[in-house]
């Protein structure tokens, strides 16, 4: 194939990689978001230790939220006031903050009154009470508003190591992108939302919820991609769902749960599935990250005691420019307590995809038809317990179309040192993600699908994934958390990179073939900052050194890149 329609492939191609586009937080509901830890904290606790474990039990009965599941803040809202109606809880309350070992840990403190109370039939807004942001509740019902915000101030120093002109060439993204020297920009993002439940059968325990957002997004100023300004507004989620609960007497626990609809969707770790919405382009707000529902999710999920069952179709929301018309089919299961074990298997199927793989032969094959098998295994420290933790999966994929065969895969094993004075933890991670080998009739290379989430997640590097997505890499990753203060984190990365095969096409076109396999190094830290329930700040400074196979690949004229930003969210 001559030379320039196959630079114009690989170019396309890369055009479809941006779809992805790089999260660095998630959404201010914190919804889909995977819980670590759910603490139960009771306050004016009864002499009687026998009718005290009798409402502990019925408290945790009426707040079904068990770790390593996902979370959706309605439900929490819902199950909070089932809590609260509860004849001799007096007050209920749940707080969520993200957890030192990854995702959000759910903290419900429950203050036990002395006698029966006296029960309100109504409340909210709408009853003349000032209960805002709950419009309208009452034993059967719940209607509540969210409302969130967020604003970012970014600046980068050598944006793409300082050649843009070659790292962009032909992006139908770029027009003006940042590049060599200080450049910098201003994002944010408003949305309000509707959401309500109610029951459905009281003797059975079913419900029927639903709700819906809307966003209004926009960015000014020279980003990554581009220094066009603009202003975008859409729907986020919209949904609605079907569900219940049942008891048995031997304390098992049955649970299902079928919804529709626009919805956020992770399994895991985020390690396949993750990112089901992109930002960035028309859309604005690249790096607040404020869409992850997909276009549509249909999800039917049960549970007894420790076992989880999945079935879903996804179509996730792709920029219309790199509308790849993806649609991925799966089945989910997972088994553990949430601590010391816990173990989960997915496959899944990719009926429908215009999304294109390349070869060097100028061969062009399709995501569609694309089978993944995924086998993962972790264990948890429960809380305020110290000592060894680890996790690891491993994935396959394979094409009912032609010849595929990748691999990709990681093991993290860290220590918690949950009893010293900020709570420190630390933890090695090594991520690989297979090539494409020339030499071979069989296609390699990784394809990342919904991967991603944040830099503590599956966003490897915060300027790094820019450059290289999780496709032909190998990855050593150090991370510490520390809390030198109750409402301060510190999270401080070093990360080492290299390609698995010198033959990169796929990937960004200017890299499509390394010299050498060193793609470089990152070192950044996070600052967070947890204010209040409503208030939150965020800062991050990132500094990433091209390796000797990125210096080469560039005509060794390759920058450092320095990224720094900071931000803040607000939700009510």
């Amino acid at each position: 194939m001559p030379l320039k329609i196959n630079k114009l492939i690989i170019l396309f191609l890369f055009s479809l990689n941006t779809q992805s586009i790089f999260a660095q937080v998630s959404s201010a509901f914190y919804d889909g978001e995977r819980i670590t830890n759910v603490f139960y904290v009771f306050q004016n606790k009864l002499v009687d230790s026998l009718a005290q474990k009798n409402i502990e039990q019925a408290v945790k009965r009426a707040f079904p939220i068990f770790p390593q599941t996902i979370v959706r803040t309605l439900l929490l809202d819902a199950y909070t006031n089932k809590v609260r109606k509860l004849e001799q809880v007096a007050k209920a309350q749940y707080e969520v903050l993200p957890s030192q070992m990854g995702g959000i840990n759910i903290t419900l403190t429950i203050v036990i009154s002395d006698s029966v109370k006296e029960q309100r039939v109504k409340s909210g807004v709408l009853t003349g009470e000032k209960d805002f942001p709950i419009l309208y509740q009452d034993n059967k019902s719940l209607l509540t508003t969210k409302f969130a915000l967020a604003q970012m101030l970014y600046t980068n120093n050598n944006a793409w190591y300082g050649r843009e002109d070659a790292m962009l060439d032909g992006n139908p993204l770029a027009h003006n992108p940042a590049g060599k020297g200080f450049t910098g920009w201003i994002e944010g993002w408003i949305s309000a939302g509707l959401y309500g439940i109610t029951t459905l059968s009281t003797k059975n325990n079913t419900y029927l919820y639903g709700g819906a957002s809307y966003i209004v997004s926009g960015s000014v100023g020279r980003e990554l991609f581009t220094d066009q300004s603009r202003v975008y507004g859409a729907f986020d989620d919209a949904f609605v769902g079907f569900m219940g609960t049942v008891g048995y007497p031997s304390g098992n626990r049955f649970t299902y749960n079928l919804s529709m609809g626009r919805q956020q969707f992770t399994v895991g770790k985020g390690f396949l599935i993750r990112n089901t919405a992109s930002n960035g382009d028309n859309r604005g707000a690249l790096q607040l990250n404020p869409r992850w529902a997909a276009d549509y999710l249909g999800l039917a999920s049960v549970r007894y005691n420790n076992l989880l069952l999945q079935v879903f179709q996804l179509d996730p929301d792709e920029l219309d420019l790199v509308d790849s018309k993806t649609l991925i089919r799966g089945f989910n299961a997972e088994w553990g307590d949430g601590y010391s074990n816990q173990i989960g298997f997915m496959l899944l199927g990719v009926p429908q995809s215009s999304y294109n793989y390349y070869t060097p032969s100028g061969d062009v094959l399709g995501r569609k038809g694309l089978m993944l098998f995924n086998l993962r295994y972790y264990t948890n420290k429960p809380p305020n317990v110290p000592g060894l933790f680890y996790r690891g999966e491993i994935a396959y994929e394979r094409n009912t179309n032609f010849k595929m065969a990748s691999l990709a895969g990681y093991s993290e094993i860290g220590w918690s040192f949950a009893k010293s004075p900020g709570t420190p933890s630390l933890r090695y991670r090594y991520a690989y993600f297979s090539g494409d080998d020339p030499d071979t009739e069989v296609y390699e290379r990784w394809d990342p699908l919904l991967s991603g989430g944040n830099g503590e997640e599956w966003v490897i590097g915060a300027n790094h994934f820019k450059v290289v997505q999780n496709s032909n890499i190998n990855v050593h990753q150090l991370q510490g958390n520390i809390r030198p203060w109750p409402k301060i984190e510190l999270v401080p990365q070093a990360i080492f990179m290299y390609a698995e095969d010198n033959n990169n096409i796929g990937g960004n076109p200017a890299l499509g073939n390394l010299p050498q396999k060193e793609y470089g190094s990152e070192f950044n830290i996070t600052v967070k900052y947890f204010r209040s329930s409503r208030w939150y700040w965020h800062g991050h400074v990132a500094y990433t050194i091209p390796g000797v196979g990125v210096r080469e690949a560039l005509g060794n004229s390759a920058k450092p890149w320095l990224s720094a930003m900071l931000f803040f969210r607000y939700a009510l």
